[in-house]
C-alpha cells in the first residue's frame, strides 16, 4: 500500500532541516506500530520519500510525502496514529491511498507558491501597481550562489507564474519548482531589494510555503488530486 500525505510544519519547528524533519517522521511511523516496509541491502531504511525541502526557518502549509506499508490501512487510522506520536509544529492533515506505481512526488510537483511578509506596507492599489511593475520586465537577472560550481547570474522572470497582492504586506508568488528549474524564495527576496529601495530583503522565517502543487496547462491540482495519481 501506498499511502500519499499532506502535512504542515509550523512555527515551532521552522529552524529544523529536512533530514531532522525526516528523522521526527521515521520515528513517530516507528512508534505509530505502522506495518512498514524497509529496503533491502546493508543499511535497510523505512520506504519513505518526501517532496521538494523546505528551507530552514520557514513553514509549510501543504507539504507532502509517501510512504509504503506492507499491507491495507484505514486512512483514518494511519493519520490519528501518526499525529499521536509527532512533535508539536508537525500534523498530517489529510493521506490517501494511491497506486503502487505512482511517479515520485519530487518528479511530479513543479510548482510553488510562497507568501512573503513584507515590511513595506502600502495601500492594495499601490503595492499592485509596485508588483505590476516588477513583473513587467522583460527580464530580472539575479545572482544564483553555487557552492561548488561557483554563482552564476540567472534570468528569474520566466519561472515566475504569477504574483498578486493578498492584503497589503502580503505577497504571494506562483513559481516553478521542479528538478528542471527551481526558483528559490531567497532568489526572489534578492531581485525585490534591487528593483525598488522601499523593499527590503526578506528573510526565510518571514516566508511561508502556501503549499506545493501540479500544474497542468493554467492548472494548478494537489499531488492528492486522482487527475495526477490517477486512482
Amino acid at each position: 500500500m501506498l499511502i500519499r500525505a499532506e502535512f504542515e510544519k509550523t512555527d515551532e519547528l521552522r529552524y529544523i532541516s529536512h533530514l531532522e524533519l525526516m528523522t521526527f517522521f521515521r520515528r513517530a511511523f516507528r512508534r505509530a506500530k505502522l506495518p512498514l516496509v524497509y529496503s533491502k541491502g546493508f543499511n535497510p531504511h523505512i520506504l519513505f520519500s518526501m517532496a521538494q525541502p523546505l528551507k530552514v526557518g520557514m513553514t509549510g502549509w501543504k507539504e507532502y510525502f509517501d510512504l509504503t506499508l506492507s499491507q491495507e490501512m484505514d486512512i483514518g487510522e494511519f493519520i490519528d496514529r501518526t499525529n499521536r506520536e509527532l512533535p508539536s509544529g508537525i500534523r498530517i492533515n489529510k493521506a490517501a491511498s494511491i497506486p503502487e506505481k505512482s511517479q515520485a512526488l519530487m518528479a511530479t510537483i513543479n510548482t510553488a507558491a510562497y507568501i512573503f511578509r513584507m515590511t513595506f506596507r502600502n495601500d492594495q492599489e499601490a503595492e499592485e501597481e509596485l508588483l505590476n511593475s516588477f513583473l513587467a520586465r522583460e527580464e530580472i537577472l539575479v545572482r544564483r550562489e553555487r557552492v561548488k560550481k561557483g554563482d552564476i547570474e540567472i534570468d528569474i522572470r520566466p519561472m515566475i507564474q504569477q504574483a498578486v497582492i493578498l492584503e497589503p504586506g502580503k505577497w504571494l508568488f506562483q513559481v516553478d519548482s521542479s528538478s528542471e528549474r527551481n526558483l528559490r524564495p531567497e532568489e526572489i527576496s534578492k531581485a525585490l531589494v534591487d528593483f525598488h529601495s522601499d523593499l527590503e530583503f526578506i528573510p526565510l522565517n518571514r516566508i511561508v510555503r502556501e503549499g506545493l502543487y501540479v500544474r497542468v496547462g493554467d492548472e494548478l491540482y494537489s499531488p492528492l488530486d486522482e487527475k495526477i495519481v490517477g486512482r
